[in-house]
């Protein structure tokens, strides 16, 4: 209550203080109604104290119990001999997911006419062959990659089955991933 008295005396005096200024001053209330909850009283004896209930037999009619012990139960489980069966990708599987491994980089070169010739010269025993373009220092370069390999060593194996020509060449196995990830990541299938 005080405080409203206190904002609306302000109020008043800050209407007063102007001679032009005129305003409205309201004020709201609110009240809360609690419901109260109705408390049981005790029996009470003449005495003034509880019937029935005295010190010396409170103790007595507390009745206490020992915790049972908590009985676990241990259940053996056989393992279930269930049958797993591993089915290979279909065409259409592998067509959508290319296997990224590695590849081997038989030569760079400057022309594209030098990509078909070398190519070419390949072996034709099903193994894919590319060509990567790239710029490397302004000079563009062709790299023909040969062959699809799960893993590095596979695709050394496979330098060392390449014709002499190639063999002098020097080629290296090379990551997809890595040609994927690089600045210059398209491969164009030559085969």
């Amino acid at each position: 209550m005080k405080k409203i008295s206190i904002v609306g005396l302000s109020a008043i005096l800050a209407a007063c203080s102007s001679g032009s200024y005129t305003t409205d001053v309201t004020s709201e209330s609110h009240r809360e109604d609690y419901n109260v909850a109705t408390v049981q009283q005790p029996v009470v004896s003449d005495s003034g104290m509880a019937t029935g209930i005295t010190e010396s037999n409170v103790e007595p009619q507390v009745i206490q119990t020992a915790p049972q012990p908590v009985e676990k139960k241990v259940v053996k489980m056989s393992p279930k001999t269930a049958t797993v069966s591993i089915t290979p990708p279909t065409a259409k599987q592998v067509a959508m997911n290319p296997r990224y491994g590695y590849t081997i980089q038989v030569v760079a070169v400057g022309s594209q006419n030098k990509v078909d010739q070398f190519a070419s010269k390949l072996p034709k025993d099903g193994q894919p062959i590319w060509e990567n373009y790239k710029v490397v220092n302004g000079t563009k370069w062709y790299t023909i990659l040969f062959g699809d390999y799960a893993t590095r060593q596979e695709a050394v194996k496979a330098i060392s089955e390449l014709p002499a020509d190639f063999q002098s060449l020097k080629p290296f196995a090379k990551s997809i991933d890595s040609i994927k990830n690089s600045e210059f990541p398209t491969l164009n299938k030559l085969n």
